[in-house]
C-alpha cells in the first residue's frame, strides 16, 4: 500500500554514472551503482533488487565511496538472508518451518535468535490483546491464502480455530513446545520488520551513511538520509496517491487488501485474518503505521487493521511513540484520519486529513 520516493531533499543529489554488478544472495533482479557529486563532498549510491520471504526487496545505500557502499549493501542483504533462513515459511528448511512441523508436547530446541524473534512477536500479541497473532497458520491453510483461496466449511473453520493462537506456544530457556496438533506460526506479520532492523544495523556497521530499504512495501529509513517521502496509496486505486508522508530515521508499514485480496466463489475475501473470529477482517480501507522500530511498525499495521479505525484510534491513545494514518472508505470517497504526531509530515494530493486530538479516544461520526 506504500510506494517510496527516494527523494533525499536535504542533500538534493545528482547522479552522473551507473553500472551493473552481480549479487551472490537471493534471486537477483538488478543492481545499480551510482556516484553522486554534491556540493560538500562526493559519495556513492548503490541500489540493489532481490527477492526474499516471498516478496521483493529493494536496498539503497549511500556511503563515502563506491567500495564502502557496495560492502554496506552486501551486509544488508546478508542480514536479510540470515533472517530468511531462520524465519521464512516460504522455504521448508527454515528454522521456523521445522518448528511448525514439530510434534505437539515434544520439546523443540530453538536458536537464541529465533527465541528472541518469537518473544518479540509474543510481546505485540499481548499488547494488542490478540489483534496481532502470528499463530494462525492453521487458519491461513483453511482459507488457502497462499493459493487460490477457498471458503472453509464450518467444521474446517472450527478445527482451524482450535489449532490457532499464540497461546499454544510455550518458550522456556531455548526450548519451544506446541500443545496442539496443526498449530503453526506465520512470519508475515513480523518477519519483514526483523529483517529490516537487522539489515539496517548491518548497513550502518559496514559504513553506510544512509540506508533506505523497501521490503514488500514496508520502508525502513536509517541514518543520515534527510527526508524520504513515502506515497500513501488509495485503498482501491493503487496508482493513485492520497498523500505523501515524510520519513526520517523511522519505518512505515501499511496493511490493506488492495493487492492481495482473493476472489472465492464470486466473493472477494481479504488476506488479513481476524485471529479472534478466524475469518477475514472487514475490508474498511487501509492503515499506515510509523514507528522508530520496524518490528513495531510491522506488527502494529496488522493489529490496527484488524482492530479497525475506531478501536485502533482508541488503542493508540497513550502511545505517542506510534503514529498511524487510517484511510477509511466513506461513501464513494476515502477519508484520512491521522494521529497528531504526523502534523506537518503529510502532504495531501486532494481532500483533507482529520487529526485526532491528543486527548480524543474515539473517532467521531465515522461510519464503517
Amino acid at each position: 500500500m506504500t510506494r517510496v520516493e527516494r527523494n533525499f531533499r536535504k542533500r538534493a543529489p545528482t547522479f552522473n554514472s551507473a553500472a551493473l554488478g552481480t549479487l551472490p544472495l537471493f534471486v537477483l533482479m538488478m543492481v545499480f551503482v551510482s556516484t553522486r557529486v554534491a556540493a560538500d563532498q562526493p559519495s556513492a549510491t548503490v541500489e540493489r533488487r532481490a527477492w526474499a520471504m516471498g516478496t521483493r526487496l529493494a536496498v539503497t545505500v549511500e556511503a563515502d565511496d563506491r567500495e564502502t557502499a557496495l560492502d554496506a549493501s552486501e551486509a544488508a542483504l546478508r542480514a536479510v538472508a540470515e533472517v530468511e533462513a531462520r524465519l521464512s515459511t516460504w522455504v521448508d528448511d527454515s528454522e521456523l518451518s521445522h518448528l511448525n512441523r514439530a510434534d505437539p508436547e515434544t520439546g523443540f530446541a530453538v536458536s537464541p535468535e529465533l527465541e528472541s524473534d518469537l518473544r518479540e512477536a509474543s510481546h505485540w500479541w499481548k499488547e494488542t490483546r490478540g489483534s496481532f497473532d502470528p499463530g494462525i497458520r492453521s487458519l491461513v491453510e483453511a482459507w488457502d491464502l497462499r493459493g487460490g483461496g477457498r471458503e472453509p466449511s464450518a467444521v474446517e473453520l472450527k478445527l482451524a480455530r482450535a489449532a490457532s493462537g499464540l497461546d499454544h506456544l510455550a518458550l522456556d530457556l531455548g526450548i519451544a513446545r506446541i500443545d496442539v496438533a496443526g498449530f503453526g506460526i506465520e512470519e508475515g506479520g513480523f518477519g519483514k520488520g526483523i529483517a529490516l532492523r537487522q539489515a539496517a544495523e548491518a548497513a550502518r556497521a559496514a559504513g553506510a551513511d544512509c540506508a533506505v530499504l523497501d521490503f514488500g512495501g514496508q520502508i525502513e529509513v536509517s541514518s543520515d538520509c534527510g527526508e524520504v517521502w513515502v506515497d500513501i496509496a488509495d485503498p482501491d486505486r493503487r496508482d493513485f496517491g492520497l498523500a505523501l508522508l515524510i520519513l526520517r530515521n523511522s519505518s512505515v508499514a501499511t496493511s490493506g487488501n488492495s493487492e492481495r485480496g482473493l476472489l472465492v466463489g464470486g466473493v472477494r475475501r481479504g488476506h488479513l485474518l481476524d485471529p479472534r473470529s478466524g475469518r477475514p477482517a472487514p475490508d474498511w480501507g487501509a492503515v499506515t503505521v510509523v514507528a522508530s522500530d520496524p518490528v513495531a511498525a510491522d506488527c502494529l499495521s496488522t493489529a490496527l487493521y484488524v482492530m479497525g479505525p475506531q478501536r485502533g484510534a482508541e488503542w493508540l491513545q497513550g502511545r505517542p511513540e506510534i503514529d498511524a494514518v487510517f484511510a477509511v472508505r466513506i461513501g464513494e470517497g476515502t477519508e484520512l484520519i491521522a494521529t497528531p504526531g504526523l502534523m506537518g509530515r503529510l502532504e495531501l494530493s486532494e481532500g483533507r486529513v482529520t487529526y485526532l486530538p491528543p486527548g480524543e479516544r474515539r473517532i467521531q461520526k465515522l461510519s464503517q
